[in-house]
């Protein structure tokens, strides 16, 4: 058919389509022998009705062995179109199954791979309908191989062979219809048990999908990427599996049911053939004028919608390509550097940064971190606290002036590296949906029972998650079991400590914690602090006032700089906000 050269596809699909070729080929090659077949079937049902037509005029019992000759070589025909259709519907449903797989697995280790910056731009809900949506609407490229093939032969070959006959005949075919009845019905259980396994498979891929681009944060700051990536292969490992069974039980229903409505149409030749016999049905060429007119409106109707599916496959690939895999990843500029031992000095020398847009965050900040002492960020909201923390980590890179951990430049460090030596504590706490052992091992997957139960216990948390490592519960949604803001807290600080690292960074850790747990929590981060630097964000003045020393930040520069009795006796800015508080004025909050 001309429309068929329409479609030629995007060399991006081409290349993904590429990766399933054998089955593909193998799918599309039994899609065309079985198309193909038509031809046969259309060529000996004329001769079984040209029989019957005989038959119907001199009653010759010779003429009813040519008819059951042409009906043995019909049975023939559809056993071997059966298993054409089966391997077709296998094979192109596991093409399906696997491109959709590799495919986002594909996006998922590129999302990985991205900075934070793509994050802050782009909505996550977006992004995870390409891993879902779109996804599944580009698999739709495979079906458009197959009736790019299947449709024109089916209606070429059956062009060839319209005839007409007497349609009665044909009506005896809907005597199968109980028994196609009766076959559906038994497998409809078995089906949706197995779309039902899918569709469980497909959630938790979903929920895993999302929580990691919500939590990815976390993942970069504990260099937990390819821990992840891991997790999320094994899950897409499992879904997978759930598919191929579903698409088996495909294969045995599909052309079985079209098996039986072929019987049913032997079926009805020979009892139209015995009709005929005695005189009581007059043979015409309706039958095969009526198969013929069916194959080729199918095969039509088919080359039609091939465009809408084209538009949606190519619509699918430009958002698939165009927002992720497109994307260009900026290198990081990592060193290769790793000490051997860190005392934890941190400086920032002349350090000024600007967001994409120009949005200026820092102008030429410099302080430094002595090893083992601690530092608090106090500020107005939009001051700058959070983008300190984010070079820190390397999210960003400064635009200018340069940043120190033990004299040694960020730039020349391994980022993985660095991140390790890091424990993160973010004002809002995300625990992904597993058990509490599951949440305190990321980033340190080799983390034994002892260090588990050390770190709890250094963050008081041992007591209230005893049921949930006994039971092996996880923390948040199953039966209603889940742990309150500030117990979340408590884990999130738990895993933070677990690495023991050289550098803490809290983002107002205690923030969620009612005054008992907060007072318990403060001293046993004071006992960690003591032998690790620590650089915090304040929120409230009474935190900041626990550190060695605090730096106010207004509007992306440095204000002050010392301790709390050095900037209270200095009486500037800091002091004048520290007297309002005192005196009721201000509350105990900075944003």
């Amino acid at each position: 058919m001309a429309s068929e050269s329409r479609f030629r596809f995007d060399p991006r699909i081409k290349r993904e389509l590429l990766g399933q070729k054998r089955s593909i080929l193998i799918g599309v090659g039994c899609s065309a022998l079985a198309a193909g077949l038509y031809g046969w079937t259309l060529d000996f049902t004329q001769h079984a009705v040209d029989s019957i037509d005989a038959l119907h005029k001199s009653h010759a019992a010779a003429e009813f062995d040519h008819l059951a000759k042409y009906c043995g070589i019909l049975v023939a025909i559809f056993l071997l179109r059966y298993i054409f259709v089966r391997f077709q519907t296998y094979y192109l449903a596991h093409a399906v199954a696997k491109l959709t797989t590799d495919l986002r697995r594909k996006l998922m280790s590129k999302l990985l791979r991205l900075p934070v910056t793509y994050f802050n731009e782009k909505r996550s809900g977006a992004v995870q309908s390409i891993l879902t949506n779109d996804v599944n609407v580009f698999q739709s490229a495979v079906q458009i191989l197959r009736d790019s093939v299947e449709a024109p032969i089916k209606a070429t070959v059956s062009l060839a062979y319209i005839v007409y006959m007497q349609w009665e005949m044909a009506v005896v075919t809907f005597l199968m219809i109980p028994v196609l009845g009766v076959i559906v019905n038994q497998n409809a259980k078995r089906m949706r048990k197995a779309q039902a396994e899918v569709q469980v498979d497909l959630a938790d891929v979903g929920a895993v999908t999302q929580e990691t681009l919500q939590g990815v944060r976390v993942v970069k700051a504990f260099g937990a990427e390819a821990q992840m990536d891991k997790q999320y292969a094994g899950l897409t490992q499992r879904s997978l599996v759930s598919q191929l069974k579903t698409a088996k039980l495909v294969a045995k229903l599909k052309p079985l049911v079209e098996l039986l409505g072929a019987v049913g149409l032997i079926l009805a030749f020979l009892i139209g053939g015995w009709l005929a016999l005695h005189g009581d049905l007059r043979v015409s060429k309706m039958v095969v004028l009526a198969i013929a007119l069916d194959n080729i409106n199918q095969g039509f109707r088919g080359i039609s919608g091939l465009s809408n599916t084209y538009s949606a496959v190519q619509a699918a690939a430009d958002r698939i390509y165009g927002e992720i895999l497109e994307v260009p990843e900026p290198p990081e500029h990592s060193g290769s550097l790793q000490l051997k031992t860190v005392k934890g000095e941190i400086e920032f020398r002349n350090v000024s940064f600007a967001y994409p847009d120009g949005t200026p965050a820092l102008r030429n900040v410099s302080f430094t971190i002595e090893p083992g002492t601690s530092l608090a960020l106090v500020g107005p909201s939009g001051a700058g606290k959070s983008t300190i923390a984010d070079l820190l980590l390397r999210f960003y890179e400064p635009s200018s002036g340069d940043i120190f951990v033990d004299g040694v430049n960020l730039r020349d460090l391994d980022v993985a590296w660095l991140r390790n030596q890091v424990g993160v504590v973010p004002q809002q706490t995300f625990l992904f949906a597993g058990s509490i052992d599951d949440n305190l091992r990321l980033g340190a997957p080799e983390a034994t029972e002892e260090q588990i139960g050390k770190a709890l216990r250094m963050a008081h948390a041992e007591n209230f998650t005893a049921e949930f490592r006994e039971r092996n519960l996880p923390v948040l949604g199953e039966r209603g079991v889940k742990l309150s803001g500030g117990q979340m807290q408590r884990v999130a600080i738990a895993r933070a400590l677990i690495r023991e690292p050289s550098i803490l960074l809290l983002d107002e850790a205690t923030s969620a914690l009612d005054a008992a747990s907060e007072q318990a929590v403060t001293e046993a981060l004071q006992e960690v602090m003591e032998t690790r630097t620590t650089l915090f964000i304040a929120h409230r003045l009474t935190t900041a006032a626990r550190a060695t020393r605090i730096l106010l930040l207004k509007k992306g520069e440095v204000v002050e700089i010392g301790s709390h009795r050095e900037l209270v006796d200095h009486d500037g800015e800091y002091a004048a906000l520290f007297r309002l508080f005192s005196a009721g004025v201000l509350e105990d909050s900075l944003g």
